[in-house]
């Protein structure tokens, strides 16, 4: 065994020796740090102060194995802010730790869609995009990575982020055919309903919007949908007459269930969606005459649709799209003078 010499008193002691036995001085030796202590201790003061703010978006709770995969975790959620750097370094981060299997392949997903919505950077977003392609395709030969809400996770980001309208469609695609229950396909509107607000591609925004578990889940989810489409639109093209789109809300209004009250609740949110979306004054007014004789001719769903009213002009920052509504509470006072016969269920 080695000898060195005390310090203290130069007596010569075992180089392990706790303390010198001549003089009784004790050692104090350093710590070697790990990587994850250094980079700590660089990194912490630029993003812990995201914590805060973090919280709010983390989606999901990893439970972690060991402290150190605890602490790794921590100053990647921290990192995730309002901050395009810090964001930026984020995702590339997760990204490489997820390959090396550091990190669960749901906690790393979890991370990229609170990214993707929380930053309307486009370039952001499209690495975003990338990671959720590359951990899908890592995980390929691996089913049980992600669970169902995973899944449907994955699907949605796709649907949202990709640039391509082709391959958004098939991501849309693939929701309806995923979401086999009443549950999934409340959650893959809900999804898409809030992306919507946070993608920067306008036509992105008006595929989402339009796409089956959007339109046909509830008339609740039809109704917060109205005021996203309209300044979507908007962004997409001033010129645009959304002849195209008046025409498609048209056909699924006329098939939207009649029979039963929410089917007639989505009727009458679907034909207001059209008589907004469009420039045309004939379409418009249409539109709204369908959705004055729905009421008119049923009187339970009046105070319905004049919440609806309130509820859209609330947030529509467009004022000729304001006036329209009003418009419409105007059709439906003249048709309550004549009253129309109520049209009953068939038996």
């Amino acid at each position: 065994m080695a000898l060195i010499s005390c310090k203290e008193c130069s007596a010569a002691i075992a180089e392990n020796a706790e303390s010198c036995p001549s003089c009784g001085f004790v050692f104090t030796r350093s710590k070697t740090k790990s990587w994850l202590e250094v980079f700590g201790t660089i990194s912490g003061p630029l993003i812990l102060s995201a914590a805060g703010t973090l919280l709010a978006y983390i989606t999901f709770v990893h439970q972690a194995s060991t402290q150190e995969t605890q602490e790794l975790q921590t100053m990647v959620e921290s990192a995730v802010s309002n901050d395009v750097l810090k964001e930026r370094t984020a995702v590339r981060l997760v990204s490489y730790l997820a390959k090396l299997n550091k990190i669960s392949p749901s906690f790393a997903l979890s991370i990229f869609g609170t990214v993707a919505r929380n930053n309307q950077d486009e370039k952001l977003q499209s690495e975003a995009y990338d990671a959720v392609e590359n951990l899908v395709e890592e995980g390929s030969s691996s089913s049980a990575r992600f669970d169902q809400h995973d899944q449907l996770e994955i699907f949605c980001l796709q649907a949202a982020l990709t640039p391509g309208q082709y391959w958004r469609q098939v991501s849309l695609h693939k929701i309806e055919q995923y979401s086999t229950d009443t549950t999934l396909k409340y959650l893959a509107a809900s999804k898409l309903l809030a992306l919507s607000q946070d993608i920067t591609n306008p036509q992105a925004a008006i595929d989402i919007l339009l796409s089956l578990p959007v339109r046909l889940n509830n008339p609740d989810i039809i109704e917060r949908a109205i005021p996203l489409l309209c300044k979507a639109i908007k962004q997409r093209s001033a010129n645009s007459s959304g002849s195209d789109l008046a025409d498609y809300l048209e056909q699924i209004a006329s098939e939207s269930d009649a029979t039963q009250r929410d089917g007639l609740r989505s009727r009458i949110r679907l034909y207001l969606m059209r008589a907004l979306v469009t420039k045309d004054q004939s379409i418009r007014e249409s539109s709204l005459q369908e959705i004055a004789q729905i009421s008119a001719a049923n009187a339970d769903l009046d105070e319905d649709t004049q919440r609806l009213f309130d509820s859209v002009v609330r947030n529509l920052e467009d004022v000729d799209l304001r006036n329209a509504v009003e418009l419409a509470r105007t059709h439906l006072a003249l048709l309550k003078e004549k009253p129309m016969p109520r049209v009953t269920q068939p038996s």
